[in-house]
């Protein structure tokens, strides 16, 4: 067990060097890894990586949490609504007419599937923004509209995956009350234990997110859903306290979540995605194809006089890794997909990812 431990982390510290050499995101390198070591070296998921990688995609959703910044989407409501349904909308039509017209797939699978081909990742957006020309206006904008279109992932998400149950209640109502009270507690918490050497502010989210997954469990809801609404409610507090924010970035982006995606690597098998390359095809085709009209034209109103920013934009929000594989592992989980639908749904994410990367190597 300690071995795999090993040799998993000197896979991901190589797939980090390469995707940096390669400029591309490191998400790509660590899933692909997991799929070489699988299919063409027989290594096996161990319980241990099992485990660190269920924390990874919690870590992973609340950080997806904290980058919804409410302020910046009151200041900024109209044009990112207008652009954030437009990216999320009519990909999701689509798609979903795609697979429950064309391809005959069950209600369940077609929701799903267009859930996952319509989503944007803010986590990949946000350091590609960062090295754009685009003003603070402009970034916050774009930034506000992919919170939106993540919102939207993670609501219908929601629906899909939560049956109506009592608990359901006393979980929501606990939410609400947990949304209040958080603001009040938390930043006289933080700043009484801000910089301590035991990280205190760090073992107390680590603690809350443990124990969503419980909850979750008993609930009946998916507790990367919960993860990501947790990371809503104590982002303001959060990114008050710049030193534990790049703290559990760090560990989460350099740790947790690699170890997340190799483990999402190791579960798909190139027979699989071989016997499906015209369905993972198709999938790619329509969903940046629609993802990116949608958007361009809902961009273009409030950026008028370039078409090379509407189009930079468009391209951005191609970028639906993270979002867009939680939705099939669910699926997958929850025997609503196949193996070969979760890898040609996988498949269509990964490389609508890379197309949207090299696409936005041109800057406006």
């Amino acid at each position: 067990m300690k071995e795999s431990i090993v040799i998993v982390s000197a896979i991901i510290v190589l797939s980090g060097f390469i995707a940096l050499e390669l400029g591309i995101t490191t998400a790509i390198l660590e899933l692909i890894a997991g799929i070489v070591a699988c299919n063409f070296f027989g290594f096996e998921s161990t319980g241990m990586v099992n485990v660190l990688a269920d924390i990874g995609i919690l870590t992973l959703m609340y950080v997806a949490g904290l980058e919804i910044d409410l302020d910046m989407l009151r200041q900024k409501f109209r044009p990112s609504l207008t652009i954030g349904i437009s990216s999320f909308l009519f990909p999701f039509l689509a798609i979903f007419f795609l697979c429950s017209h064309l391809l005959n797939f069950t209600d369940d699978q077609s929701r799903l599937a267009a859930i996952a081909l319509s989503t944007t990742s803010i986590a990949i957006v946000y350091p590609i923004l960062r090295e754009s020309s685009f003003s603070d206006s402009d970034t916050k904008l774009i930034l506000s509209a992919a919170m939106v279109t993540d919102a939207l992932t993670m609501s219908a998400l929601g629906i899909f995956f939560t049956e109506f149950s009592l608990l359901l209640v006393l979980l929501i109502i606990g939410l609400l009350i947990f949304t209040f009270l958080f603001p009040f507690f938390g930043r006289r918490i933080f700043k009484y234990y801000r910089g301590n050497i035991a990280e205190f502010e760090f073992r107390l989210i680590l603690l809350l997110l443990l124990s969503v997954a419980i909850v979750s469990e008993s609930v009946g809801i998916e507790a990367a859903i919960i993860a990501f609404l947790i990371g809503m409610i104590t982002s303001e507090v959060v990114v008050e306290h710049k030193n534990l924010e790049v703290k559990l970035r760090g560990i989460v982006f350099g740790f947790f979540a690699p170890i997340f995606f190799f483990k999402v690597g190791l579960g798909i098998s190139v027979i699989d995605l071989i016997n499906n390359i015209p369905l993972l095809l198709i999938f790619l085709v329509v969903c940046f194809s629609s993802n990116y009209i949608s958007t361009y034209f809902a961009s273009k109103i409030y950026f008028p006089k370039s078409s090379k920013s509407s189009g930079y934009i468009a391209a951005l929000f191609g970028s639906n890794l993270n979002f867009g594989i939680i939705a099939a592992i669910l699926g997958y989980k929850s025997g609503i997909f196949d193996s070969g639908l979760y890898s040609a749904i996988v498949g269509a994410v990964v490389l609508s990812t890379i197309i949207s990367a090299v696409m936005c190597r041109r800057r406006p």
